[in-house]
């Protein structure tokens, strides 16, 4: 598969040849009527095996496009995806497909409401020939209680279910194929908050528990300060900036960072202090109406220069694993948000 053109390399990226996921120079055309919709823009992404890596960024930034070619449900227009040491094309073999699983923001329309959750734990295991007939119900048992659900589940349907246990009922589905990476697409954004903690625990004991490797799509800032080790930014189709998640907090050298961060809501007047200042307006509709020849964060960035408008920047070192794609980088602002523990998911069969 060819590569697209003018896009400069990520050295970072091409030195680590051992990268579990490595995605380079990938691009994702769209045709609306007689124009063309660029939603990925020669994106580079390097994900360790056992790394939670956070995307985040605003709605249309290509978050979910990123995720919809990395399970092979889209094709790319240019670029390609290597997956443990080998290329991962779209049209791919059942144990590819097995190796690689989804959960997606609203579980409700992602299960069958005609089928019981036997049925939707069970398909995944007949597909892939996890095991025999006579063991699928048990296995499909054990994997509820994995999740925090009880074995009784099994006969109900997902109507019957509130939200947080139909996301239970989603994990132990793409548990079922005992996958190594799992795309989460805003996987709590449609939860009521109090239940919310308890699924990103889950997440979070679940990775332990079977060395998962996520791709984590959110566009909560918050619950990507807590889950991930290490994120990526992304607007417009690109990856403006990548670190360590308390790096990247604590001294975001992308604007559009700044700014995103600037928005996260907070609690508590030592909240208000850590968040970094955005004190300009955030000039949404200038935004789109302008267009810019070289950073496309330029027509809403009041630190913009000259150049910003002409020269595409490239993602360069900003630190020793801090990169970021901005001819005029901000410098420290804050000091870290510490985490907050979460509590614990065991017993929590009612959400």
């Amino acid at each position: 598969m060819p590569k697209p053109a003018n896009h400069p390399k990520n050295e970072r990226l091409e030195m680590n040849d051992s990268s579990f996921l490595k995605i380079s120079d990938l691009q994702k055309n769209y045709r609306v009527g007689r124009r063309v919709v660029r939603a990925l823009d020669g994106v580079c992404l390097s994900v360790n095996k056992g790394e939670n890596i956070g995307i985040v960024g605003e709605s249309g930034s290509g978050k979910t496009t990123l995720g919809r070619l990395v399970l092979g449900i889209e094709k790319p227009s240019a670029g390609e995806i290597m997956f443990d040491g080998g290329w991962l094309g779209h049209r791919r073999p059942l144990h590819l497909r097995r190796r690689i699983q989804v959960v997606q923001q609203n579980p409700l329309s992602t299960l069958n409401p005609k089928r019981s959750i036997r049925q939707a734990i069970e398909q995944p295991l007949r597909v892939h020939n996890v095991v025999s007939r006579c063991q699928r119900k048990e296995r499909a048992a054990e994997l509820l209680r994995i999740v925090g659900l009880a074995p009784e589940y099994l006969d109900r349907y997902p109507n019957a279910l509130s939200g947080g246990q139909r996301q239970r009922v989603a994990l132990a589905r793409a548990l079922a194929c005992q996958p190594e990476l799992i795309v989460l697409d805003e996987p709590t954004s449609a939860l009521d908050v109090s239940v919310q903690a308890h699924i990103l625990q889950l997440l979070a004991d679940l990775q332990s528990r079977f060395r998962l490797t996520y791709l984590f799509i959110t566009h909560d800032l918050g619950v990507a300060r807590i889950m991930t080790s290490r994120i990526a930014v992304m607007y417009r189709g690109r990856i403006v900036e990548t670190g360590p998640t308390p790096e990247v907090f604590r001294t975001p050298r992308h604007r559009y960072t700044v700014m995103l961060l600037s928005s996260v809501p907070v609690v508590s007047k030592n909240e208000e202090e850590l968040r970094p200042e955005w004190p300009w307006r955030r000039r949404l509709v200038e935004g789109e109406l302008k267009v810019s020849n070289g950073c496309s964060f330029a027509p809403r960035c009041p630190n913009a220069l000259d150049q910003c408008w002409s020269t595409v920047p490239v993602i360069d070192p900003m630190g020793p694993i801090h990169d970021a794609a901005c001819l005029n980088p901000s410098g420290a602002i804050a000091p870290p948000l510490q985490p907050k523990p979460l509590i614990s998911s065991s017993s929590q069969q009612s959400t």
